[in-house]
């Protein structure tokens, strides 16, 4: 108490009282008021006249100043707790109070209860516009994403009827492109319905048996076409004590791996994606897996890695322009795991790739009989993949290193079979492949790569083919041949 007192006696209590937003009063012993701060003086309609007059102006009812004398007035201030605060125009308005009383040094803390009852009034009806609005919202999000759908997936219906009857070459890049188009639509549209759904609380995990390798096998069936056709390598290593058979949401659960996966696919041209699963913890049926997506994309600096996982976000424009996307993946992402009692990070550097980690919570299904041939095909692919290669990934555009002589290798002999037979559009991305495997090789090969690159995205098979050749001998004059 002393110390409070002390600070009620500095000159700085003034300054404070005056910001506060309740009604603090200072008085003698008498009950005359010597001091009121600025919500006080605002909210009893007084100005500077309300230091020296009597505490009974402003409470009639509960204090009648003849009745006190000897200092039974501040006795009954200080038990005064609720009460009828007067203002200067008559009027009134209730208020609940505390008092401090030592001599002189008297303060009388009120709040505005009717003020404070209009203020939740408010509260409640701002929270039923919101709500109204979210579900106004929802609706029309609803019937947008539908009928947004009914034309995309007529368009991709014409478009699979054209390519099941024949097409020249030309057209059926044209209808693939088409395609694409069509995929891409509704993967926004999906994700717009997820986010109003996550958004306004309504989005529901089922808890259903699953098979979990067959669950990381369809996310990566889903993308083996988009790393193929860059030129990827992709690892999968799956922790052996994972049990086969568990209960959770297992569309969900893919759709996590699938952004993760796709996004990994997305923004790397060379080198590897490697995805990795481990038990962390197992108590009675309830399990923790532990997902590590790796790459060696564009990544993202320290600064810009905040604004990945925020909604409508990418780290810049030209992010958007360059790759696509809303910007809603790892937002919904990000919400789905914590839906899962998880948490998920990033660990990147740019122009070195990209680490995604997340946990997830789920139960083991009991009483299921075991099977192994999905794990059998994980193992396969684990068994064909050079696991040293991930420990040297940044090693791959080190010009003239093994790892980055052997990643030109295998671009270069894609590269002149795509010319070879007129995919051009593969073709193109080994190109720009090959221009980012020789950013540290000289100005020569540099430009030779660059020129390569121009006349592939022009589809000039003789001018690509002699930028092809000349590329190649200045590869194997500056590291002993391709």
């Amino acid at each position: 108490m002393e110390q409070v007192q002390d600070a009620f006696r500095k000159e700085d209590f003034y300054r404070f009282a005056d910001v506060a937003l309740e009604i603090i009063i200072r008085f003698d012993w008498n009950g005359k008021i010597l001091y009121g701060n600025e919500q006080a003086r605002m909210d009893l309609g007084y100005g500077e006249e309300l230091t020296g007059i009597h505490l009974s102006t402003l409470f009639p009812v509960e204090l009648q100043q003849e009745k006190y004398e000897d200092g039974m007035l501040l006795d009954t201030i200080s038990a005064m707790k609720e009460g009828m605060m007067y203002r200067k125009n008559g009027t009134c308005f209730p208020v609940r109070m505390t008092t401090i009383v030592e001599g002189d040094q008297n303060l009388l803390f009120a709040i505005n209860v009717a003020k404070r009852i209009e203020t939740e009034r408010k509260l409640v009806r701002m929270k039923e516009e919101m709500e109204e609005t979210i579900k106004v919202r929802n609706e029309f999000v609803a019937n947008v994403t539908h009928e947004l759908r009914t034309p995309v997936n007529g368009v991709r219906g014409h478009v699979t009827n054209m390519l099941e009857a024949g097409v020249t070459s030309e057209q059926r890049r044209t209808l693939d492109i088409i395609m694409r188009c069509c995929e891409n639509m509704s993967a926004i549209i999906n994700n717009i319905l997820d986010f109003s759904k996550l958004e306004a609380g309504k989005f529901t995990l089922e808890q259903k048996e699953f098979d979990f390798y067959k669950m990381v096998n369809h996310a990566v069936e889903t993308n083996i076409t988009a790393i193929n056709s860059k030129g990827l390598h992709i690892m999968v290593n799956i922790d052996k004590t994972i049990p086969a058979y568990l209960i959770g949401d297992e569309l969900r659960l893919t759709q996590i791996l699938n952004n993760l996966l796709s996004n990994a696919v997305k923004f790397t041209s060379v080198g590897y994606i490697n995805i990795e699963v481990t038990k962390t913890v197992q108590f009675d049926d309830e399990i923790e897996l532990f997902f590590v997506v790796s790459d060696t994309g564009i990544g993202v600096s320290q600064e810009e890695k905040d604004k990945l996982f925020k909604s409508f976000s990418q780290v810049d424009a030209s992010i958007t322009r360059k790759y696509g996307g809303t910007g809603l993946g790892l937002s919904i992402t990000k919400q789905l795991v914590e839906l899962m009692h998880g948490s998920i990070h990033l660990e990147s550097e740019k122009g070195k790739g990209s680490s995604f980690s997340y946990s997830v919570r789920l139960h083991v299904a009991q009483d299921k009989k075991e099977e192994n041939h999905v794990r059998e095909q994980f193992e396969f692919i684990n068994q064909n993949q050079d696991m040293s290669k991930f420990d040297n990934i940044g090693e791959i555009f080190h010009y003239g290193t093994p790892e980055n002589v052997e990643e030109l290798r295998s671009k270069m002999e894609k590269l002149i079979i795509c010319m070879e037979v007129g995919a051009w559009d593969k073709a193109e991305t080994f190109s720009h492949n090959i221009k980012a495997l020789v950013e540290e090789a000289s100005q020569d090969v540099k430009k030779a790569a660059f020129r390569l690159e121009m006349n592939v995205r022009k589809e000039k098979y003789d001018k690509a083919l002699e930028q092809y050749n000349n590329l190649k001998e200045l590869f194997e004059e500056s590291i002993g041949g391709i």
